[in-house]
């Protein structure tokens, strides 16, 4: 049982934990640290846990094995570094980095000090994320053409001066960093390597000092194209959509729902059963500390994420095509 410590103690800090206490014979959390001395209280209070007064207690705490980040995003790299040189693994929340060069500090550290760095992708741990690999893995797809996919939300239009996520810092490209990094881990999962970026990125309705609508075209190196859609001021979307040679499918990911129109014009509606992605991926990530199994989503994956969310900025700013490679 790898034991953990929870840091940060915001929303999706309970999430993490929701998912995994009392239900995992893998992985549980043992303790939690927050700047906040009332959330460490409660959060220690709801999962019966102790807490500690300091991040560097808990990193030097011989009988802690791991640290689940959910801390601001800027501070994911200085975090992670920090705790895998004092010899804990780490689960760190998406996105992996701001910057890509701290990303890519990130996971040498982890070579060099030998500790598990995995980054909470989740929704490759959907079931539509399956069943699409599934197909494509079949060569039932054909030879993918394109990828659409547009992850919204409207949590930006209550977002307040003072809140963590509400600037540019800590949201670079408005909703891509919360949301719509999800949707790009899954177009390169399908589609390859980006090669070139070419994006706009506005604030239409928020009132704080980020964006809310991003809209970006991908050149992948499988050759395909793809178009991504992220806002941060509108109802929930979780759309994702391939278009290959043999049928299109459109998916609603978070929703577990699925349409496949095939090449003879025959409509399928395949039933997906619901996954606990966030059991999914923790699970795994204690298989990965016990030396059981390796993490589905690689470091460098994760790091090119990041590139990709750079350059969806750099783009918009310069509004010009940027090529990766």
């Amino acid at each position: 049982m790898i034991k953990a410590a929870s840091i940060g103690l915001g929303w999706w800090s309970d999430e993490l934990a929701k998912s995994i206490q009392g239900k995992s014979k893998k992985i549980k959390i043992v303790s939690c640290y927050s700047r906040s001395k009332k959330k460490r209280i409660n959060f220690s209070k709801k999962y019966k846990i102790n807490y500690h007064d300091s991040y560097i207690a808990i990193i030097n705490d011989p009988n802690i094995d791991a640290v689940i980040l959910t801390t601001p995003h800027s501070l994911h790299s200085k975090h992670a570094i920090q705790a895998m040189k004092n010899g804990k693994h780490v689960f760190v929340e998406k996105p992996m980095a701001t910057k890509y060069q701290d990303a890519k500090k990130m996971f040498k550290v982890a070579k060099k000090y030998k500790k598990i760095l995995s980054v909470g992708h989740n929704r490759r741990y959907s079931s539509v994320s399956d069943f699409i690999y599934n197909l494509n893995r079949q060569k039932k797809i054909g030879k993918i053409l394109h990828i659409e996919a547009n992850y919204s939300a409207p949590g930006a239009l209550k977002y307040k001066k003072k809140y963590w996520r509400a600037s540019r810092k800590e949201s670079p490209g408005g909703a891509v960093s919360a949301l719509g990094i999800h949707m790009i881990d899954l177009m390169c999962y399908f589609g390859g390597t980006v090669k070139s970026v070419q994006s706009l990125v506005k604030k239409f309705a928020v009132k704080v000092n980020m964006d809310d609508t991003t809209s970006a075209i991908f050149e992948f190196s499988k050759n395909c194209t793809g178009n991504l859609t992220t806002i941060f001021a509108c109802p929930y979307t979780t759309t994702f959509n391939v278009f290959g040679t043999n049928m299109n499918i459109f998916s609603d990911v978070d929703n577990n729902k699925i349409k496949i129109f095939h090449k003879n014009g025959r409509i399928e509606n395949p039933k997906l059963k619901n996954k606990d992605t966030l059991l999914l991926e923790l699970q795994e990530f204690a298989d990965c500390c016990k030396k059981k199994k390796k993490y589905r989503i690689k470091n460098i994956e994760a790091a090119h994420n990041v590139k990709i969310m750079e350059a969806i900025v750099e783009s918009s700013k310069k509004n010009k095509k940027l090529f990766l490679v």
